[in-house]
């Protein structure tokens, strides 16, 4: 399942998101949901839970506030991950556009010369310094600019205090006021706290990650993963019902879905040396979505090489895959086709891919996404006036 840019994806959410708090917007929105009664809100809440797939909703209970009130299906963008779903979610535009195509990104601008960076965090893979600041090098990667920058109204971002203000952040979140929070409780202490002043933010964005770690480390199916997710919908319940009157139109989504992946189908390139040999650096994108810039001449070999994994992805040429759209309409980051390299390795089934470089900890993800299954593209859309 690739990403419905039709009318069908996160990326038409946030048109509709930006028309109904009163801004500019490009796109025509979403294709089976009216957003119209949006625009007559006192305030527009966009409440993002990280992982919160189609598939994850199976984990409540039927009566569950988020399964009752679930009116559409969307798909995530692709690479279905947080670092290029949570860049949409913060400008508006699709990863073809704001160019964040993975956790880990190859950045050719100067100075950093095809490097490989976690991009959320801003830092390097395995050894070594950045050249410059994390600012600096977010200012030479990141060309989108903040959706909260754009709209007429005041916002404001309410994200866990460990991120709230980190370079990233601070850089998405420019033109609205940042709050920081612990815990799901005070998640929405901070939302409550937003929506009862006398004049409210026209729009509110509101980060969960707590079901996203959970996922990666003990399962997406697993006896936490569901009993975190309960919890927190019965919490949003009860906190939905506190609020009602209050004139605000709460939207809820995630920026992807998850699958487990077994140990035994997880491949190491260093299992793989004739790939391996191939490749101009390490590999970038995510574990599902594989990005592999070749060294020059090496495309045959590269696909000789990949004979072995016949079973396991589906090569494409990175270039193919933006001609077809996948990464979204509108006009590419002038380094897109740098970032994704010459081949994108689309991983089957449960299969995942890594790559471990001199410095980094090789460890163990249980729970992972960023490929094109339906449990990983598939998001919901809730809705409820409060």
């Amino acid at each position: 399942m690739w990403p419905d840019f039709e009318g069908g994806s996160i990326a038409d959410l946030m048109q509709d998101v930006v028309r109904a708090c009163g801004g500019k917007s490009a796109g025509t929105g979403l294709r089976d949901v009216d957003a119209s009664a949006w625009r007559g809100a006192r305030s527009v809440v966009l409440l993002v839970l990280d992982g919160v797939g189609m598939k994850q909703l199976e984990l409540l209970p039927e009566d569950g506030f988020l399964r009752r009130h679930c009116m559409a299906t969307l798909t995530s963008v692709f690479p279905s991950t947080t670092a290029a779903a949570i860049t949409t979610f913060m400008t508006a535009r699709p990863p073809a556009v704001h160019g964040l195509t993975g956790w880990h990104l190859r950045c050719t601008e100067p100075g950093l010369d095809g490097r490989v960076l976690a991009i959320l965090p801003v830092t390097l893979r395995g050894d070594g310094d950045l050249p410059c600041s994390q600012e600096e090098v977010l200012a030479r990667v990141c060309r989108a600019p903040s959706v909260f920058a754009s709209l007429p109204g005041p916002s404001r971002v309410i994200s866990p205090a460990d991120i709230a203000h980190s370079p990233f952040n601070t850089l998405h979140s420019a033109g609205a006021e940042v709050v920081g929070y612990a815990g799901l409780e005070g998640m929405l202490a901070a939302l409550t706290e937003a929506l009862r002043t006398p004049s409210p933010p026209a729009y509110v964005y509101a980060y969960w990650p707590d079901f996203d770690h959970c996922a990666h480390v003990r399962g997406c199916a697993s006896d936490s993963a569901r009993e975190l997710l309960c919890a927190a919908d019965a919490a949003l319940a009860a906190w939905a019902g506190t609020m009602a009157g209050c004139d605000v139109q709460l939207l809820v989504t995630a920026d992807h879905g998850f699958i487990d992946a077994p140990a035994e189908r997880l491949i190491e390139l260093e299992q793989l040396p004739s790939l391996a040999d191939c490749l101009a650096g390490p590999l970038s994108g995510e574990r599902r979505a594989v990005f592999c810039q070749l060294k020059p001449g090496r495309a045959r070999d590269f696909e000789r090489a990949l004979q072995a994994l016949d079973s396991a992805c589906i090569p494409w040429r990175s270039s193919d895959l933006v001609a077809a759209g996948r990464f979204g309409p509108g006009e590419p980051h002038p380094r897109l086709l740098e970032r994704i390299g010459d081949y994108t390795l689309e991983m089957k089934a449960d299969w995942t891919l890594r790559d471990t470089v001199p410095g980094e900890r090789a460890h163990r993800l249980i729970g992972v996404h960023g490929g094109t299954s339906e449990a990983e593209m598939r998001v919901p859309l809730v809705g409820k006036v409060l």
